[in-house]
């Protein structure tokens, strides 16, 4: 017996069934087309699932299932000798195309989130109305196919027939449809191309439609295939859409294969932020939080901002503001890459560790350490960490050292408690001067010496401030002045401040001279 090759099998079938001529005429290849071209369709239907997990894929669906029944009509009408299912279902596949058309301007604006205002669907819905009741009482009025009913109608006489003024409408028509996918599409890839660099959409896109048009073009007025090309282009159109956005949809990859149920369960707040920038999930904690409410077409950017209203975010902890905030949340952000394997296609995963607790302990203990308990002002620990501020500084400023006369004194003839409290009145009058000047800072150097610091030339007049501490000092002291010495000294040259600190503490020193010797 003769063994029959995959090509010649389902020929035989079709002869047990009393099939038409016109199966057996068709060359093997196109029944090879034709059998790839069914895979493909049934390919976009692998993952139903992916279709209902957000709205604007829905349509991506009914496409498919628009799809499969343009290429069973096609096959079918092969295969079927009925005269009147020949001559309606090879009508039925311009209305079945026109559907499909629409449906994909209707996807596309859903895809690039672009509202579908009730007058648009209307009017592509009376539209399609008008072209499939055209199409369907071709018989009587031949404005598609110069060819009407009878029952010796056969698939050759149809395609071989003339076509109509309403086919060049429908083509026409079809052809603008498609063409604003095109545009809208081009030029969102395009921007998307200028900002990540991912050129795989916008080459897919046009090697699509570029090629669909030729095809049709050469289909139209120089060659008419057996399979209508433009079926083919639109699976291909589809699957490139497919790879495009379902397949590489951060958010749509984060909810299969339980991905979903452990971002769920993440102790840290989260946010997905696909290539270009755009956030596509986050954790229900951050979302409360923040009160962030619907995420859709909003960059990270833009969310980041909004949670800098109640949050400090930072990404390395040293860099934090020493001044603890009690009514911000302090965030530790971490970024971690997501690589996708298809095209090399990444994103970002931000997490956001809750560090208040932590940062508020931190502060009690900087506190400790980077003050004087007993005046309240900056101690010397502070100033050691600061001197690197101030020796990396290009601005000019100045500094004056105070030392106070009788500690000493006052500590053996009136006890240490009024030692202190003349401590903490002259602490008190260089604190309320240093509010009054911009960018001032004081410190306890240690025992009965003092330093302020003013990063502000402007504010430094040395006289102003000695006179306003004065004038403190009497507000604390029932009137009473209180006895001191001081130096200081304006750097403006970028000396170091080892260097500015001797220079005031010599004219600290000359002035303890002049005071002793008048005394």
């Amino acid at each position: 017996m003769k063994d029959l090759s995959i090509i010649e099998i389902p020929i035989k079938v079709f002869k047990l069934f009393n099939l038409p001529r016109e199966v057996f005429i068709m060359k093997d290849y196109i029944w090879f087309i034709y059998a790839i071209l069914i895979i493909f369709v049934m390919f976009l239907f692998l993952r139903v699932d992916l279709y209902f997990k957000f709205k604007k894929y829905r349509k991506f669906l009914y496409i498919n299932i628009g799809l499969l029944l343009w290429t069973l009509m096609i096959g079918l009408r092969f295969v079927v000798s009925n005269n009147i299912f020949t001559y309606y279902a090879s009508l039925s596949i311009y209305p079945i195309v026109f559907g499909l058309v629409i449906l994909l301007v209707l996807a596309i604006r859903d895809y690039l989130v672009i509202k579908n205002g009730i007058w648009l669907k209307t009017s592509l819905l009376i539209m399609w109305v008008i072209n499939a009741v055209t199409v369907l009482t071709n018989t009587t009025h031949q404005l598609i196919i110069k060819l009407s009913y009878d029952q010796n109608v056969t698939l050759r006489m149809f395609n071989d027939a003339d076509v109509g003024f309403g086919f060049f409408i429908h083509t026409i028509i079809s052809y603008i449809l498609l063409a604003y996918v095109f545009f809208k599409l081009s030029r969102y890839f395009l921007n998307q191309f200028r900002n990540s660099r991912d050129f795989v959409p916008l080459l897919l896109i046009s090697l699509c439609f570029i090629s669909g048009l030729a095809v049709n073009l050469i289909h139209l007025f120089v060659y008419e295939f057996n399979i209508d090309p433009t079926l083919i282009i639109f699976v291909m159109f589809m699957g490139s859409l497919s790879i495009i956005s379902i397949i590489r949809d951060l958010n749509l990859i984060s909810q299969l294969n339980n991905n979903q149920f452990i971002l769920d369960h993440y102790r840290e707040m989260y946010l997905i932020v696909d290539i270009n920038g755009m956030v596509v999930n986050a954790s229900d904690e951050l979302k409360t939080k923040f009160d962030l409410g619907d995420l859709s077409n909003i960059s990270f950017d833009e969310i980041t901002q909004m949670m800098h209203q109640k949050a400090i975010i930072y990404s390395d902890s040293i860099k934090v503001d020493q001044t603890f905030q009690k009514d911000k949340i302090y965030l530790h952000m971490k970024e971690e890459r997501i690589n996708l394997p298809l095209f090399k296609y990444s994103g970002k995963l931000f997490l956001y560790y809750d560090e208040t607790e932590h940062q508020h302990l931190l502060n009690e203990l900087n506190d400790v350490y980077y003050h004087d308990l007993m005046t309240d002002l900056y101690n010397r620990n502070f100033f050691e960490d600061y001197k690197e501020i101030l020796n990396n500084s290009k601005e000019p400023y100045g500094v004056i050292i105070f030392d106070l006369d009788g500690l000493k004194r006052t500590n053996d003839s009136h006890g240490h408690e009024a030692g202190d409290q003349l401590l903490i009145c002259f602490a008190n009058s260089l604190k309320e001067v240093a509010k009054t000047l911009q960018k001032a800072t004081a410190i306890r150097l240690g025992g009965d010496e003092f330093l302020l610091i003013v990063e502000n030339q402007i504010m430094f007049d040395k006289n102003k401030i000695i006179e306003d501490i004065n004038t403190f000092i009497k507000e604390q002291n029932n009137n009473h002045c209180m006895g001191y010495s001081y130096g200081a000294h304006l750097n403006a040259d970028e000396q170091t401040i080892a260097k500015v600190l001797r220079l005031a503490d010599d004219a600290l020193y000359e002035m303890k001279k002049q005071r002793k010797d008048r005394s």
